[in-house]
């Protein structure tokens, strides 16, 4: 909000440069969780660059996202273990509509990962992208009254912070 409140300052029109924001997450390991956050985070967006800021164009109010699964959930030991923690933080950003994604490799609490590591976290996400099913279609948990609920709960908590 402090940069949208800078380029308005400056004399930019809010629908000029909203449309090209964009936003970092990090995904832990509660599925659900994780999913409601970040459909709690689009909805505060919409609603505050609405409201608060003025925005008309539909582009504008949409929250873009670029996730990266959470490196400090990663343990040295038995770092195999990893993979699954990171397959599940993986599919929690893309259920929650993340735009792009980093996973992080199996070995990276030990040291730098090495290139199989890195292998199996590029094809954790190529294999959650095109042969899970999950990206063919939008917000496919909408309507679970879990996940409803968890979101609006998020979603109030986020507004009293602003």
């Amino acid at each position: 909000m402090a940069y949208v409140d800078a380029a308005i300052e400056a004399g930019l029109d809010v629908d000029d440069f909203a449309p090209r924001l964009s936003f970092f997450f990090n995904a832990h390991n509660d599925l659900l969780e994780e999913v409601a956050k970040y459909r709690a985070a689009r909805r505060l967006w919409a609603k505050i660059m609405k409201e608060r800021f003025g925005a008309k164009k539909e582009k504008s109010m949409m929250l873009k996202f670029h996730t990266q699964t959470a490196g400090s959930t990663l343990t040295a030991q038995q770092p195999d273990n990893n993979i699954i923690r990171v397959t599940i933080q993986t599919l929690a950003a893309v259920l929650g509509g993340t735009q792009s994604l980093h996973t992080n490799s199996r070995d990276e609490a030990l040291a730098l990962p090495t290139e199989e590591s890195v292998r199996i976290a590029l094809r954790t996400q190529q294999i959650v992208a095109h042969e899970s099913g999950v990206t063919e279609t939008i917000d496919p948990l909408a309507g679970s009254y879990y996940v409803e609920n968890l979101t609006d709960r998020i979603r109030k908590r986020s507004h009293e912070l602003y």
